[in-house]
């Protein structure tokens, strides 16, 4: 099952979306949990210490100017919009029994730059999280619509709202 979770701000997404992993693992069932939301919160709700918290996939700036081909210093570079992640899981994934944590990260501040390398390498994460893995997968998501129009819960089996 893979299941994203989105809706207005402070409705309960966080707390669903936890409960949701929750009742999955409980069940022995392999989980995956993505936090995707700029104000991350669903590794706390798990239980995972702030030591255990993985480094937001957004910070590994080097990790994806090599995937994507894109050059920070080059405004409007082009670059990969289907770059190679199939490994990023099991390398930067918590893990807790049958629980896999995820924290995708967020832009810092505006006024930086474009996002759209780190946009189209966690548009592809969360693809091959939803096509490629047997794991169930659930995402919780930023308020709001932003992700609907980006397409990033496209392979989704389910979008509670």
């Amino acid at each position: 099952m893979k299941i994203a979770v989105t809706g207005k701000g402070g409705v309960g997404k966080t707390t669903f979306a936890a409960l949701l992993c929750h009742i999955y693992e409980a069940a022995g069932t392999d989980v995956i949990a993505v936090d995707a939301d700029p104000d991350s919160n669903l590794g706390s709700t798990l239980g995972i210490s702030v030591a255990d918290i993985p480094r937001p996939i957004t910070d590994l700036k080097e990790l994806i100017q090599e995937r994507t081909g894109a050059d920070p210093a080059v405004p409007g570079s082009v670059y990969k919009l289907n770059p190679e992640v199939s490994d990023i899981p099991d390398k930067y994934c918590y893990a807790r029994g049958s629980l896999k944590f995820l924290l995708m990260g967020t832009v810092k501040a505006g006024g930086k730059g474009c996002v759209c390398p780190e946009s189209a390498f966690m548009k592809t994460l969360l693809a091959h999280l939803a096509i490629a893995r047997e794991q169930c997968l659930v995402v919780d998501m930023e308020a709001g619509l932003e992700h609907l129009g980006r397409g990033t819960t496209r392979s989704m089996d389910a979008l509670v709202a």
